[in-house]
């Protein structure tokens, strides 16, 4: 568990008297779960190799080098960074819209999400600095989501409604600065180096 999960059970364990950690840690996994198919901030760009063997070989499958399922497909582009009609009906199924004309490997760019927690303390691998950075936004979703549990002993259903209102917008921000690479007026954000297969532009 990093640190700043720790900082951010033990802030909630302090606003929720009478919680069980293993409630709150469900609760995080809703919120952060959220926080990423809402805000496609997590992401990462993968590799595929194509067939131009085939003509009907339009369809290829990627997975993650990170502990992650994959959300939705931004772009694919091709070798000369041309980009590639393709869609992802379901998730990791890569379909281009034209088979290619050569053999190579093509760079899709997903956003993702967490999957059950793999690590032995419980907790869902993600990348660090996104608590660092939208932590407060987080623990509000997670103070709002348990504060609106009924009869219990922090159920306060104006606080709840109060706290999620804050993490919706934190949602907001985080998917707009994403957009922008944290630039004003920029264009896409790409991904931090250290959590992608490869560094290249949308």
């Amino acid at each position: 568990m990093s640190y700043a999960t720790e900082r951010l059970i033990k802030n909630a364990r302090t606003s929720l008297p009478g919680s069980l950690d293993n409630v709150i840690l469900l609760e995080l996994y809703n919120v952060l779960d959220q926080f990423f198919k809402d805000s496609s901030i997590w992401t990462e760009e993968i590799p595929f190799s194509v067939n131009a063997a085939d003509p009907a070989g339009t369809v290829y499958y990627i997975e993650p080098e990170s502990v992650s399922t994959i959300v939705r497909l931004f772009s694919v582009l091709d070798e000369s960074d041309f980009r590639q009609r393709a869609s992802m009906q379901l998730p990791g199924e890569v379909t281009l819209d034209t088979p290619p004309s050569q053999a190579g490997t093509f760079m899709a760019n997903v956003a993702l999400s967490i999957v059950d927690p793999t690590q032995r303390d419980g907790y869902p691998e993600f990348p660090e600095w996104i608590l660092t950075k939208y932590g407060m936004g987080i623990l509000d979703g997670v103070l709002g989501r348990m504060m609106a549990q009924p009869a219990k002993p922090y159920t306060n259903t104006q606080l709840a409604a109060a706290h999620l209102m804050a993490f919706r917008r934190t949602i907001s921000i985080a998917g707009t600065e994403s957009l922008h690479r944290n630039v004003h007026n920029a264009q896409a954000w790409m991904f931090p180096q250290q959590f992608s297969t490869r560094s290249r532009r949308r």
